[in-house]
């Protein structure tokens, strides 16, 4: 994984439905940056990753879902890095294992399974202690890979999109990367989060955590769109 990347494209589409609306619509291709460590992933994972090795760190513990797609890129990144790494999975385990967890476990992620309520207590001493007690010494990269040093990766991202269009938007799932984005652009521009999940409340005071933990301004000119989410979940 080379951590300086070539930038990616901006591939415009077309469809009759943006035409009647008048909207020109750009898609910053970020699958395309690495095969596997694609998309905000890369830009969240960088700076972490450094200070790590910086750090001297030869494990990396995160978190997520059984279905994470930071899960992925993570286990991808450090079996190309050389870092040991383990997955702290919410829920119990199943067999077999879905194919994102056959992938990272094929990178050589172990995996650990916290039940649910013990999950929403992982950022405390107790959960944490029993993890080193199991694995020894590790460096944390948060769920989502969301903290400040993602953020400072996801802001380089603001030069490689240029000046012309009028409003920025990204998927939001744990917030790091709107918040990044914010930070980026520093006020220049309007930017709207589209929730990935449904009773997603919590995440605008995410953002303005991330925010306030990486010492960036809220210009307050971003807002997390709810309403597409929740007519899927009435639609399912």
């Amino acid at each position: 994984m080379d951590i300086q990347h070539a930038s990616t494209p901006l591939q415009k589409l077309d469809s009759d439905q943006l035409n009647r609306a008048g909207v020109t619509l750009w898609v910053k291709r970020l699958d395309l940056i690495h095969p596997l460590v694609s998309g905000n992933k890369w830009y969240k994972l960088k700076y972490n990753l450094l200070a790590a090795k910086e750090e001297g760190a030869t494990t990396i513990l995160s978190f997520g879902g059984a279905y994470s797609n930071h899960i992925h890129a993570l286990a991808a990144a450090c079996q190309m890095l050389g870092f040991a790494s383990i997955g702290v999975i919410r829920g119990e385990p199943h067999s077999p294992l879905n194919a994102t967890l056959q992938f990272a476990q094929a990178c050589g992620m172990q995996l650990h399974y916290l039940n649910r309520a013990d999950y929403r207590l992982k950022h405390t001493h107790l959960i944490q202690q029993r993890l080193k007690a199991e694995y020894g010494n590790f460096y944390i990269v948060p769920e989502g890979g969301s903290n400040a040093l993602a953020l400072k990766g996801v802001a380089e991202l603001i030069a490689e999109l240029g000046d012309d269009y009028d409003r920025l938007c990204c998927a939001c799932g744990s917030g790091g990367t709107l918040a990044g984005l914010i930070a980026g652009l520093a006020g220049r521009k309007q930017l709207e989060g589209f929730a990935a999940l449904k009773g997603a409340g919590f995440l605008s005071t995410d953002v303005q955590r991330l925010l306030a933990e990486g010492a960036y301004a809220d210009p307050e000119n971003w807002h997390i769109n709810h309403e597409c989410t929740n007519k899927i979940s009435t639609m399912g």
